[in-house]
C-alpha cells in the first residue's frame, strides 16, 4: 500500500510555484485532461480558500477571462483576471452578483468544497452529499448551456445517488481520480461536460 509522504513532489512543486496547496495541481490535471476552458473563458470557483485553484483558473482563462471565487472565509483574489467574494453558495443573492460579476453566465464551474468532519461514518458522507447538491445546483443556476461543472466527492453510500444527478443534468458525466491526491484517499472528482439546459427540478 502507498505510503502518504506529506512533503512529496505534489508539496514541493507547489511550494516553488508559490501556490497555497497541492490542491492545484488535481485541477490543472482535470483541465488538462478533458480541456474544459480556453482563453477569454468566465470561470467560477466554489470552495475558493485559500486560492491554489483560482491560480489555476486565472491562468487558463487569461488576461480576457474572468474567474469569480466564492468561500465563507475572505479569500486573496491573487491576480486581476479574479474577483473574490465572501459568502454562501446557497444565497440567491451571491449567485445574481456572480452573474453580475461575470456580465453573463459561466463556461465552467469548479468545487472543491469538503464538509467539517465529525468522524462519524454516516454523518460526514451526509454532509458531503449536501454540499455536492449546492454545488450542483449552483452551477445549474450560472452555467450556459453546454458548459461543464468539476465536483469534488468522495467514495461512500450516497455515490451513485450523486453521480444520477449529474447523469439528469449533463449529457457526458465521468468520475476520476487525480495523480495530486493523496495515497489511500477516498475523494474523486466527477467531470460533468454539456450542460444540457435549465435545471427544471
Amino acid at each position: 500500500m502507498a505510503r502518504y509522504e506529506p512533503r512529496d513532489k505534489f508539496y514541493r512543486k507547489a511550494r516553488a510555484q508559490g501556490l497555497p496547496s497541492r490542491a492545484a495541481f488535481k485541477l490543472e490535471e482535470i483541465l488538462a485532461r478533458f480541456k474544459l476552458i480556453r482563453a477569454g473563458a468566465r470561470a467560477v470557483d466554489l470552495g475558493c480558500a485559500p486560492g491554489g485553484w483560482l491560480a489555476i483558473l486565472g491562468h487558463a482563462v487569461g488576461a480576457q477571462g474572468r474567474v469569480v471565487g466564492i468561500d465563507l472565509s475572505a479569500t486573496a483574489a491573487g491576480a486581476s483576471n479574479v474577483v473574490t467574494i465572501a459568502g454562501d453558495i446557497r444565497d440567491p443573492s451571491i449567485r445574481a452578483m456572480v452573474t453580475r460579476v461575470l456580465d453573463g453566465a459561466a463556461d465552467l464551474v469548479t468545487s472543491d468544497l469538503s464538509p467539517k468532519l465529525t468522524g462519524i461514518a454516516e454523518r460526514d458522507q451526509a454532509l458531503s452529499f449536501e454540499l455536492i447538491e449546492s454545488a450542483l445546483d449552483f452551477a445549474c443556476a450560472v452555467l450556459k448551456p453546454g458548459g461543464a461543472l468539476v465536483a469534488k466527492l468522495f467514495m461512500g453510500g450516497s455515490f451513485d445517488e450523486a453521480r444520477t444527478r449529474f447523469e439528469r443534468l449533463f449529457s457526458r458525466v465521468e468520475v476520476v481520480r487525480t495523480r495530486a491526491s493523496r495515497p489511500g484517499s477516498a475523494e474523486l472528482y466527477i467531470v460533468a461536460r454539456r450542460r444540457l439546459g435549465r435545471m427544471t427540478e
